[in-house]
């Protein structure tokens, strides 16, 4: 004797519904104008799977005209969105890599900055603070005048502090346009 078959979980069919939008992928019908079900695109009589990827939004009406029938193709609907979908993946992947390259690669330049400190203030390093005001400073000037910049406080200033603020001063008067000296 055959086993009973168990239907789809709640969850599943929320997520069926989710993904496709709570959409007919046969029509474009959706609630409240219609009752939405889960259909197989390949019917379970005819050994179909309970997968993701064979399961699909469709309204009562729908869902009763394909009945058991083999659909020759997924509806280019849900292929469309299935690609859009992909799609966007992949631009988020990119996007993520993007923006860790570009994280890593401050605070890189913030290391510039602050080796040319500790040349004159070995075993200093900058507060998580003052990390952030260079990180600021790196989207005015390039790195390369802020190690200068640094150079020349930590040459004119012996105490930390004062070579921070004479730092931070070079930095606001280029910005300003005055002399730098």
């Amino acid at each position: 004797m055959a086993s009973k078959r168990v239907g789809l979980s709640k969850r599943v069919r929320f997520e069926v519904f989710k993904r496709d939008g709570f959409k007919c992928q046969y029509c474009g019908a959706h609630p409240p104008s219609v009752v939405l079900e889960v259909d197989h695109i390949d019917p379970v009589s005819q050994d179909g799977e309970d997968g993701l990827d064979n399961l699909i939004t469709a309204c009562f009406d729908c869902n009763r005209g394909k009945s058991d029938k083999l659909l020759s193709s997924i509806p280019k609907n849900l292929k469309d969105r299935m690609g859009e979908i992909e799609e966007r993946k992949e631009q988020v992947k990119a996007y993520t890599r993007l923006i860790k390259s570009e994280a890593r690669r401050l605070e890189k330049e913030i290391d510039q900055v602050q080796a040319e400190f500790k040349k004159a203030f070995d075993g200093f390093e900058f507060s998580p603070t003052f990390r952030k005001s260079v990180q600021r400073f790196l989207t005015k000037l390039p790195v390369i005048e802020l190690v200068a910049y640094m150079a020349l406080a930590t040459s004119r200033i012996s105490d930390r502090n004062g070579a921070i603020k004479y730092f931070c001063g070079i930095f606001w008067k280029s910005i300003k346009g005055e002399s730098r000296a």
